[in-house]
């Protein structure tokens, strides 16, 4: 990373009196021992070797490009999110990033989700917003591919659209309580799909010039990441009516490449050009967040 982009280029930072909100913050806060689930797996969340004091378990109803390496603490089973085969409670911590988009049984799926959740536990939800420029062109993209490419049988992969109260109604009805969030930009980075890949710098670079020279940011407001907590046994009823509202992180900007958060402060004149602290990789830069 240049020495330039360092200083206004950083990976959001969690207050010590945050509760744990993205992906790698509440893996790294895991207690060993702790039981993780990473549900709709595909080839893994995140690296399931970063923690190996950790007992997880992935799962998905198929596995594109292939499963999650096995390891000692590390358990794969072929699934259906709408009627899994785990038991109730059975996880610490369950993930579910950026997979309720694509299912067909919503309602059942929640259920699943809350209930192998273990009273007192964490449930992480990732999802698009579907209001969003980002989801439309996502659902635009699969409609195109099924009349061009002639494949009228194709499943259209987005199946849900969510905005922030039918998510927070949709849990409550299970117990759970919206603990954390952010409203995350698009990073477009769905488009490092072989098939997409050689239009993706062109076509990020011109959303970040139209929001330079006119101000329309086609990028944001594009998902939703949240923690909920589930409810111990005879609280559910107390925490809808006496929770604290939601903690709310702020991001910035979403990498291109590897699709990780950032938050930055750039300078005036801002440059055009960002480095992501998270792989190093070059991003085009619009109007400042």
């Amino acid at each position: 990373m240049s020495a330039a982009t360092t200083p206004w280029a950083r990976r959001p930072e969690k207050a010590p009196d945050e509760p744990p909100l993205f992906l790698h913050e509440l893996i790294a806060a895991a207690p060993a021992g702790a039981r993780v689930v990473d549900a709709g797996c595909g080839p893994g969340s995140w690296n399931y070797a970063d923690r190996p004091a950790l007992a997880i378990t992935g799962f998905d109803i198929k596995f594109p490009p292939g499963p999650p390496p096995r390891a000692a603490h590390v358990g794969v089973v072929r699934a259906d999110l709408a009627r899994t085969p785990l038991e109730d409670g059975a996880f610490d911590l369950t993930i579910c990033h950026y997979v309720l988009e694509h299912v067909t049984e919503l309602r059942a799926c929640r259920d699943e989700l809350a209930r192998i959740t273990r009273p007192g536990g964490t449930l992480y939800v990732a999802v698009p917003r579907a209001a969003a420029f980002d989801d439309r062109l996502y659902r635009f993209a699969g409609y195109f591919a099924k009349v061009a490419l002639m494949k009228f049988g194709k499943r259209i992969e987005h199946q849900q659209r969510f905005d922030l109260a039918m998510l927070k109604a949709l849990f409550a009805e299970r117990g759970l309580t919206l603990e954390a969030l952010a409203r995350v930009p698009a990073g477009f980075s769905w488009m490092n799909d072989p098939r997409t890949k050689p239009l993706q710098g062109p076509f990020t670079d011109a959303v970040a010039w139209l929001h330079r020279v006119s101000g329309i940011d086609l990028a944001a407001d594009a998902n939703f990441v949240m923690t909920f907590r589930k409810a111990t046994a005879g609280a559910a009823a107390g925490m809808a009516a006496g929770a604290a509202p939601p903690r709310i992180r702020r991001v910035t900007h979403v990498c291109r490449e590897c699709g990780e958060h950032s938050v930055l402060a750039p300078p005036t004149p801002s440059p055009a050009r960002w480095i992501c602290p998270w792989c190093g990789k070059p991003n085009p830069l619009g109007r400042p967040r």
